[in-house]
């Protein structure tokens, strides 16, 4: 662990952000919190804390990491994306409730909940406030050292790779899709990630920009170098059937993908997930768009010539 300041060893700036504590936080006095998880980053990041074991629910989506899966579903999936059971929720008695209240598509958020529940809101829109996440979390349940300690360690593997990038050199243009039908561009943190890691990005270049949708004839005259599909939420399976049928539509003439330069990341494991495993992902960009295979770890979600998904 280096010594010295986290800025000191990490100098993105990090702008000011809302940490979405509730008021009602100030009366959780346990050392040792029980917490319910309803966002699957909040998930990882609890293990990445040591906390797992103050995990009492989750959400049908939290699939990470693999010995939570005793630990009760408060919600499940249905025609309108999911569904809570409140009243097994309450049963739980948790001291803090893990939410978001970015889309309410993707997870239940504060506003979904009875009002008596304490509730911990992780929004983040650029990568510096996903790395602001373990500090916050950590601090919400009892473990601020380990969240600072997570965050350093964090900010030296980001700027290890970031090394590895010429920074004088014009990298390829890559488009990220964030959905395949209707056809959605992935913002927040991934322009950042892209251009961090020597490419730049297309149709949404903003870091912090919301995600948003584009007709295919936009998305052909972009004209990407790589084109990167991750479609939110999608498991494996899913994921590879949405990508084959993009492909066999329109799209499937996009230059990138006729000469080899697809690549497909899961959906649940993938860009729109603000936890740990971007971090690997950012590794696996700078390998691919430096063409530094080394750089890559395992379970990089989709180097070429390896199984994506």
């Amino acid at each position: 662990m280096p010594s010295g300041s986290l800025e000191s060893h990490f100098p993105i700036h990090l702008a000011p952000f809302d940490h979405g504590f509730s008021i009602r936080l100030h009366v959780v006095n346990s050392s040792s919190p029980r917490v319910v998880s309803l966002l699957p980053a909040a998930t990882e990041w609890m293990a990445q804390l040591g906390s797992s074991d103050q995990l009492v629910g989750r959400s049908h989506a939290c699939n990470c990491p693999s010995n939570i899966s005793h630990v009760p579903c408060v919600t499940k999936a249905d025609d309108n994306g999911w569904s809570l059971d409140r009243q097994l929720l309450l049963s739980l008695e948790p001291d803090l409730v893990l939410v978001q209240n970015s889309c309410a598509v993707c997870s239940p958020t504060a506003l979904d909940l009875p009002s008596s529940l304490n509730t911990c809101n992780l929004d983040a829109k650029r990568i510096e406030e996903v790395l602001e996440l373990p500090l916050i979390l950590g601090e919400a349940v009892g473990h601020k050292k380990k969240g600072a300690e997570c965050v350093a360690q964090l900010r030296e593997d980001w700027w290890g790779a970031v090394d590895h990038v010429a920074p004088y050199v014009p990298g390829p243009t890559a488009l990220v899709l964030e959905w395949t039908d209707p056809l959605f561009v992935a913002g927040h943190w991934t322009p950042q990630m892209i251009q961090a890691a020597g490419a730049r990005p297309l149709l949404i270049t903003e870091p912090g920009a919301r995600s948003i949708g584009f007709e295919i004839e936009e998305v052909k005259e972009s004209d990407p170098d790589w084109i990167i599909i991750s479609p939110c939420g999608l498991d494996a399976e899913a994921t590879q059937k949405a990508v084959k049928s993009m492909c066999a539509g329109p799209l499937g003439d996009l230059r990138a993908i006729q000469e080899g330069r697809l690549i497909v990341v899961e959906g649940t494991r993938g860009f729109s997930r603000p936890g740990p495993g971007l971090f690997t992902l950012f590794r696996g960009l700078v390998a691919m768009f430096q063409n530094k295979p080394e750089l890559a770890t395992p379970n990089n979600f989709g180097m070429s010539g390896q199984p994506s998904v």
